[in-house]
């Protein structure tokens, strides 16, 4: 969804027949993201493990099918349903370009330049490895899509590219999240994950920035290469212009109290939304354009702070559940109706485990860390999370998934994320790491 259409459908959300029920809406939905936050805590998982679960409960497969009625008038809104679901699709895309706005400007490529040549191999593994396996089960995958519930025919090209791109993503925001709860972040281990995550969620994004150009240029040459080069150039402009006409600015700007001025703040969201607009209209989705604006300012550390304590709460707290609320009610187990469909659902979760954890593993322990780091190494890299909800959401949008596929890279993103937590304190176990883990109470 364009601009042009979203902010209509957001002004007319404001009359007030419509806006009673986005109200009812917005208060269930944070809410239950509040309730599951609380929820994978005490469980100690990251609270966005529950905020994603939440999400799904909210949707067909769980509140939908128990009560249908109850889910009929929460969220289809009669009349309204509408106006209703597109204002939500609306919001969910706005708070996703913050976010990616935000998760470009976290990101620290010293830790890259401190860990070198170990860090390299773990990434490079972990794209390699899942890419490759991701081709092969599409390869395996592409006759059957009509029987997966496919509503029209789908590009196996297209498909397999996705479905590669969907396996390399690691999950940078939440994998941060958990490294510091367990007291690791800045640990060689630690470092040597952040440093190869951050270079593997570089070339996803790009690669599904490719796969989007491809997929909406429809494998035609002139198209594709018209919409990269586009791509490149937009990219180009952010480093080579908006960043030295941007960046010291907005450090100086930066007051005793870590914050920016209103007037810079509003300046930057409107680039911020303006760079988003023209990634859209290039034709790779509005959020590459908040990634591109991030990724040029990231590196300073005070304007780093400004922007993280001045739209992240809110952006936590508001917009991402509406994403998952989103994404929960795109997502229907009933889909997978059939033994079939579930032995496929095994396959995409058992390929994602293999090409992450396996080949990541694989690549820190020929780097020399004992066995049990280098299979820790490879357990974070295999968390997913919030970062495969938004691939998977874009791969719905292009139309190269089929439903039932969707749903199957819900739920290997959300076992991914569920596993590394307890996995990587277990496989430290009897480590140098132990200690800590004990002192914060993962390990006994």
């Amino acid at each position: 969804m364009d601009a042009g259409t979203c902010i209509p459908i957001l002004l007319a959300a404001g009359r007030e027949g419509t806006l009673r029920p986005l109200l009812v809406q917005l208060v269930v939905i944070i809410l239950a993201a509040r309730a599951g936050a609380a929820v994978a805590r005490w469980l100690r998982q990251p609270s966005v493990v529950g905020e994603i679960v939440a999400g799904l409960l909210l949707g067909p497969s769980a509140l939908g099918a128990i009560a249908p009625d109850l889910f009929a008038a929460v969220f289809r809104g009669g009349a309204g349903g509408g106006e209703l679901e597109a204002a939500l699709t609306g919001f969910s895309q706005i708070g996703l370009i913050l976010l990616l706005f935000l998760v470009g400007i976290e990101f620290d490529f010293s830790h890259v330049r401190r860990q070198g040549r170990l860090a390299a191999a773990v990434s490079l593994a972990g794209i390699v490895a899942p890419f490759a396996l991701g081709l092969g089960l599409a390869a395996c995958m592409a006759p059957r899509l009509d029987a997966l519930g496919a509503a029209g025919a789908i590009d196996p090209r297209a498909f397999a590219l996705f479905l590669g791109t969907a396996m390399s993503i690691t999950a940078i925001p939440i994998l941060g999240r958990i490294l510091i709860e367990m007291g690791l972040q800045h640990t060689p281990l630690g470092a040597t994950v952040i440093a190869a995550a951050a270079c593997d969620d570089a070339v996803g994004w790009t690669l599904l920035a490719a796969v989007s150009a491809i997929a909406a240029g429809r494998f035609e040459i002139a198209g594709i290469a018209g919409m990269i080069a586009a791509t490149l150039g937009f990219a180009a402009v952010m480093l080579v212009v908006v960043r030295p006409l941007l960046l010291p600015r907005l450090e100086r700007a930066v007051g005793a109290d870590g914050r920016l001025p209103l007037g810079r703040l509003s300046f930057v969201l409107a680039v911020l939304l303006a760079s988003a607009w023209v990634t859209s209209r290039i034709g790779i989705f509005a959020i590459f354009g908040g990634f591109l604006l991030g990724a040029a300012l990231s590196g300073s550390p005070k304007v780093r702070e400004a922007f993280a304590s001045q739209f992240n709460d809110f952006t936590t707290v508001f917009f991402l559940p509406i994403f998952f609320t989103y994404t929960g009610l795109r997502t229907n187990i009933g889909s997978l109706g059939s033994p079939e469909a579930w032995g496929w659902c095994a396959a995409v979760l058992a390929v994602a485990v293999a090409g992450k954890w396996g080949g990541c593993g694989l690549a820190a322990r020929l780097g020399g860390m004992p066995a049990g780091e280098a299979a820790c190494v490879g357990v974070l890299m295999n968390t997913r999370a919030l970062m495969e909800l938004i691939v998977i959401n874009v791969g719905m949008d292009l139309g190269v998934i089929p439903p039932a596929v969707y749903c199957m890279l819900v739920l290997m993103a959300i076992a991914t994320t569920l596993m590394a937590t307890p996995l990587a304190a277990r496989l430290l176990h009897g480590s140098p790491y132990a200690a800590r883990l004990t002192e914060r109470g993962f390990l006994a």
